[in-house]
């Protein structure tokens, strides 16, 4: 029960004690006065201990009301408490939340930096790449002029070697014609003193000259090639002899040197000395003492 109605439950008493009263002094002047108090001292008796009981019952009720008051005040600071420490953690969370925003800023504009950069990077990367292809294009162009010079310089090795091993041959040549014509100018000399023994000698071919006389060369192809073993188109009827060196060449470019290891009367086989080259089927060959000679 609230506190308003409670002063109205006692206007209501006071007011009635009082109706009452004048009730009763306006029956004594009219009725029996005695009977009326008495049963108005009954009434006001019963509205007493009504009123006691109507008292009574607010008294407890006030107090299980004044219990839940302070319960409710408890509860109150209790929940003040825990306002606080929201508060407190609401705080701290916009700190974080604070914090948080300045650091995705931050990183936001590391982003864009990083994004700048590495449309830069991009930029620089295409230039590099483009140096890099021309670079390799102009790799490309050089190996092949190298591998071209290298062809033109084994070319002119081979030719050099040719060359060199005709001019041993004219040379050796030329020291055998220097000695036969050494010896034929002794015979003059003494066929000019009037021996005639040295004209018959010489008719006799009982004079030996300084040095053999070359036989004719030996020439041939290449028949067949396996490894570093190859055939010749020429044998033992041709003046092959197991041992012999020929020398095996393309168009007069120095190729290779084959040694003869088996003979047979057509055809003779060996294995590839000094390459230069790759032989292969088709390719002249020529004995190295007469190589000079081959056309």
């Amino acid at each position: 029960m609230s506190t308003l109605t409670k002063i109205l439950v006692v206007l209501l008493v006071v007011f009635a004690i009082a109706f009452t009263m004048s009730t009763v002094s306006f029956v004594a002047q009219s009725t029996n006065w005695r009977e009326l108090a008495q049963g108005y001292q009954l009434e006001v008796q019963a509205t007493d201990a009504h009123l006691r009981n109507v008292l009574a019952s607010d008294a407890a009720e006030i107090a299980s009301n004044r219990d839940a008051l302070n319960a409710h005040i408890a509860r109150i600071k209790q929940l003040d408490t825990e306002v606080q420490e929201s508060n407190k953690a609401a705080s701290i969370l916009r700190a974080d939340l604070a914090k948080a925003r300045a650091e995705s800023s931050s990183m936001q504009s590391t982003a864009r930096l990083l994004a700048g950069e590495f449309k830069v990077g991009q930029a620089g990367w295409a230039e590099i790449r483009k140096q890099r292809d021309g670079l390799e294009n102009r790799n490309v162009d050089l190996e092949k002029r190298n591998l071209d010079l290298s062809e033109r310089v084994n070319e002119q090795t081979s030719k050099i070697l040719v060359m060199q091993k005709y001019l041993r041959q004219i040379e050796e040549q030329n020291k055998i014609l220097q000695d036969e014509n050494g010896r034929l100018g002794q015979v003059r000399q003494r066929l000019s003193d009037g021996d005639l023994s040295a004209l018959a000698d010489a008719r006799q071919g009982q004079i030996k000259p300084l040095t053999p006389v070359s036989a004719s060369p030996i020439r041939g192809s290449i028949d067949e090639v396996s490894g570093n073993l190859a055939t010749v188109t020429v044998g033992s009827a041709d003046g092959v002899s197991k041992g012999m060196v020929f020398v095996i060449y393309r168009d007069l470019d120095y190729v290779a040197d084959l040694e003869i290891v088996r003979v047979e009367p057509n055809k003779a086989a060996g294995k590839i000395l000094r390459s230069r080259g790759t032989p292969r089927v088709g390719d002249r060959i020529a004995d190295e003492a007469r190589f000079g000679m081959a056309p």
